[in-house]
């Protein structure tokens, strides 16, 4: 569970990003002033993105072996950093902290890029959440609820953290910071996911043996 701390944490930081402080940001820059919709087209693209991959999911983790453990971590984590290079170069770097009329590194928001964004985000924060559930009940298969608690306690943890440090974060810190943080995150996932699978093998040789 120590070693699943990074996944925990960062579903908690990376929630509080996504929900809360990049549509602050996206209203605090006056270049959208005139796009009064984009937090619907945003909450959109986000609904549709996370119904979508569960969708696929549910459908591929019968085909496939194992899906929903490392290849559905590595697509979280592919469409999560995506998501974060794509904020940083269309927000501009103190619009997380106040009202700004800086200008963005790459390009403006508009409603195609924001409803796009959202499916991105959608889709990585279903695959980091799927992973999370699958892990906990695989990692402690006797006390499946303990981990699961465990898991929220850390991401309430993480979510907390940041809300209360957001007024003084640039951008850049939480792009970078998350990205950063995101392939820790995978790397111990990983780590635990293979312990998992060949302890789920030994488990499996020794009640053959123990049939035979």
């Amino acid at each position: 569970m120590l070693q699943l701390f990074p996944l925990f944490s960062v579903l908690g930081i990376s929630s509080s990003f996504w929900y809360s402080i990049l549509p602050t940001a996206i209203n605090f820059s006056t270049h959208n002033s005139q796009l009064i919709y984009l937090p619907a087209i945003y909450s959109l693209g986000i609904g549709i993105g996370e119904v979508f991959m569960a969708l696929l999911i549910a459908q591929l983790s019968r085909r496939i072996k194992g899906f929903s453990l490392q290849p559905t971590m590595t697509i979280g984590a592919i469409f999560s950093v995506l998501a974060l290079v794509l904020v940083q170069l269309s927000t501009p770097w103190d619009a997380p902290m106040k009202p700004t009329r800086e200008e963005p590194i790459g390009f403006y928001h508009s409603y195609p890029f924001i409803f796009a964004l959202g499916l991105l985000i959608g889709i990585g924060d279903c695959c980091l959440n799927s992973c999370r559930s699958v892990i906990c009940a695989l990692a402690m298969p006797d006390r499946r609820a303990q981990a699961f608690s465990i898991s929220k306690l850390y991401q309430a943890l993480g979510s907390c953290i940041l809300f209360f440090a957001s007024p003084i974060i640039p951008l850049p810190v939480y792009t970078i910071g998350i990205s950063i943080h995101c392939l820790i995150a995978t790397v111990f996932f990983f780590k635990v996911a293979r312990n998992t699978v060949s302890m789920e093998r030994k488990m499996t040789i020794s009640e053959e043996e123990e049939n035979k």
